[in-house]
């Protein structure tokens, strides 16, 4: 069978995987996420509320009854495969952790149980369909497994160089994606409360700026997450990010800063992988990231995680080409990259240096052995020291991180504080499930970031982890597969000693470095579970493409739409009110809740509260509107409310008032009944300043 004449083309085959396809569209009609903070359930107890869902019951009931048909005289080949590879322990083991990662945690263990058999029943019968689509594809037992040329390429055309044309093409591709949704989902607002500050941050750091002047009156121009004393307001987060992003705001598109890493990350993450396996598995492993929902939503997102897994990456392919090269130069440029890790994430810095550090004790060098573990070592505690001068700027003390002294100022002593014990958390009762931080909240903490992750790693429609399951159970795993593994458990087990779990923002983001290693593994499941150059193999593979495709074609539009647009409310309606409204050289008070309503509006306000254009202030309450006021006591009076009062974008309710108008028919914020009783879901709040 010559790769020329081979056709991978099968009615059959693709009549599964149709089946598989819309067997995953029904699923996803059952569940809800929503556009608050939410974990994404099935909503079983709304199944006749919703005539759609009975459709959707209807569809995966004849994807069940189906594919128990397909799998007539199939189940002695399943099971005497996994009796020759999966002893009885590690089947029941795996069988037990794929339950436990089938559904988020809820309160109600009740509703909690019985989603878990749910989720975990649809996860089973789309396994047995995609064994079905890849058992009916024409590859011969007595022939040489085939799959696609282009996961194979060829010399001449540079295959498994860093310029491979396989992996240039996955970067553009994955760029301009992720561009495509900043643009038309996110709409180039950032969304989160995080998102905003490190906006705020970046612009300033681009006017060459550590810290702002105080607002004249705090409760008016109060942002989350941001730090306000009496002479200075500042963002306490690390350094890194916002230094980065600043770059995209000198240019004026602060949201392509991400897009373009996660192409970046792309052709990084192929170069590390083909340095560690074979070119199909590298091909393979590049195509299962750059199809990721989890890497595409995040790449168009204006969130920390990208920034540091482009350094992460680069990091790790330094150490690799010192180890090849006995070099020490390679390893000092990984040590830039790993101090930039520390300068973006601190906590995900510990880990890439612990990996790292001990990875690159096989690199050799021929003046001193330990030449390169030192380069990397060195380089990385020097660009990670930068932060020391930056935190003595802001908080007068070189070992004080703003975000402690912040934290510590607003929700009490060591309330952001990694360990354990009763003073750990923010109050953020509908996200934090118990008070302090103890062993049930590691315990709850995993599972939602486990299932999280087994949900939006590649949106399967079998979940995401089945394969690397299989692969631990049959503990067939290389020196390097078993590295991967420690390195995923390092970033899961060291982020137990925080009291939070990341909540539902683009999944389980505090495990986010957990996306490289997993996905080569994921990548060489194939392989390992049936043998390289196997006709297994390459079903195999094939299932992993079907399973893929299914998960772009379906799960990627739906939380694109579902979810992320207007996501917390965040919408353009500020920047589109300002474009279709000249309010001038006046004071605007924004009447509604600090998210969405005031952080969208503080958007459009000047660095400088004192500059001769528009400035945007929160209506809290009637004492902040009478001190802002007073404040700018020549500028003409707008009160505009929000769309938590409007129900959709902002709405003019008076003005052009004379300058000094209070306007007390009007109430401020808090005396509207609607608008201040705030839903934990609704959004972190903090103590007012």
């Amino acid at each position: 069978m010559s790769r020329g004449t081979t056709s991978y083309f099968s009615p059959r085959a693709v009549a599964w995987l149709a089946l598989l396809v819309t067997g995953q569209a029904a699923s996803l009609a059952l569940s809800f996420a929503g556009r608050r903070v939410n974990y994404q359930h099935y909503r079983l107890d709304q199944l006749a509320a919703r005539p759609w869902s009975l459709v959707a019951v209807v569809l995966l009931a004849l994807q069940l009854a189906l594919v128990t048909w397909g799998m007539r005289g199939k189940w002695e080949g399943v099971r005497r495969w996994m009796g020759e590879n999966v002893p009885p322990a590690a089947r029941f083991a795996a069988a037990a952790l794929l339950v436990a990662l089938a559904a988020a945690p809820s309160r109600d263990v009740a509703v909690y149980g019985a989603e878990l058999v749910f989720a975990f029943a649809v996860q089973l019968v789309a396994v047995a369909n995609a064994y079905l689509m890849a058992r009916a594809l024409p590859i011969g037992d007595d022939a040489r497994p085939q799959l696609p040329h282009w996961l194979d390429g060829s010399p001449e055309r540079g295959t498994g160089s860093f310029l491979d044309p396989f992996a240039v093409g996955a970067a553009l591709a994955v760029t301009v994606a992720c561009a495509v949704l900043a643009v038309f989902v996110y709409e180039r607002v950032p969304h989160l409360p995080d998102e905003i500050v490190y906006l705020l941050n970046a612009r300033y750091f681009a006017e060459g700026w550590l810290a702002l002047p105080a607002p004249p009156v705090v409760a008016a121009f109060d942002v989350d997450l941001v730090h306000y004393d009496t002479t200075r307001s500042f963002v306490p987060v690390p350094l890194g990010w916002p230094a980065i992003l600043a770059i995209g705001v000198r240019l004026g598109i602060p949201w392509f800063v991400n897009p373009i890493l996660s192409g970046v990350a792309v052709l990084l993450f192929h170069a590390l992988v083909r340095r560690l396996y074979d070119v199909r598995t590298a091909r393979l492993a590049t195509l299962l990231l750059a199809a990721s929902p989890w890497f595409l939503f995040l790449g168009m997102s204006l969130m920390t995680h990208q920034a540091s897994l482009v350094c992460a990456l680069a990091a790790a392919l330094g150490v690799a080409a010192a180890r090849a090269r006995s070099a020490a130069w390679p390893a000092a440029l990984a040590g830039v990259a790993t101090g930039m890790v520390g300068l973006i994430r601190p906590l995900e810095g510990v880990v890439v240096a612990l990996v790292l550090g001990v990875w690159s004790l096989g690199a050799t060098h021929r003046l001193f052995r330990l030449l390169p573990s030192a380069a990397l070592t060195v380089v990385t505690v020097a660009v990670g020291a930068l932060t020391f001068p930056y935190n003595a700027h802001l908080t007068g003390k070189a070992t004080l991180f703003p975000l402690v002294m912040y934290s510590d100022k607003y929700y009490g002593p060591g309330a952001n504080d990694l360990g354990f014990g009763a003073s750990r958390g923010m109050g953020w009762g509908g996200l934090d499930p118990f008070p302090g931080h103890g062993l049930r909240d590691v315990v709850v903490n995993s599972l939602l970031n486990g299932s999280a992750l087994n949900l939006e790693l590649f949106a399967w429609a079998t979940g995401s982890l089945v394969l690397i399951v299989a692969m631990i159970a049959t503990r067939r795993l290389s020196r390097t597969d078993w590295v991967l593994v420690g390195a995923a458990a390092l970033v899961a087990g060291i982020h137990a000693l925080y009291w939070f779990s990341g909540g539902p923002d683009f999944g389980a983001r505090y495990w986010y470095l957990t996306i490289a290693p997993l996905v080569a593994l994921t990548a060489r499941a194939p392989a390992v579970l049936f043998g390289p150059a196997t006709v297994g193999a390459a079903r195999a593979t094939a299932a992993v493409l079907a399973l893929t495709a299914s998960s772009v074609l379906t799960f990627v539009p739906w939380r694109a739409v579902e979810k992320y647009h207007d996501y917390r409310g965040m919408t353009p309606a500020a920047r589109e009110l300002v474009r279709g409204h000249d309010f001038g050289r006046s004071l605007v008070l924004v009447r509604g809740r600090r998210q969405p309503d005031y952080h969208m509006a503080s958007l459009e306000n000047p660095l400088d509260l004192r500059s001769d254009t528009t400035i945007w202030a929160w209506d809290r309450t009637a004492e902040a509107r009478a001190a802002v006021v007073a404040h700018y006591p020549d500028r003409p009076v707008y009160i505009v409310d929000g769309p938590t009062i409007t129900g959709g974008g902002y709405r003019i309710v008076a003005g052009p008032l004379p300058p000094g108008t209070l306007a007390p028919e009007l109430p401020s914020s808090e005396d509207i009944p609607a608008v201040m009783p705030r839903r934990a879901n609704d959004g972190i709040q903090r103590r007012a300043p």
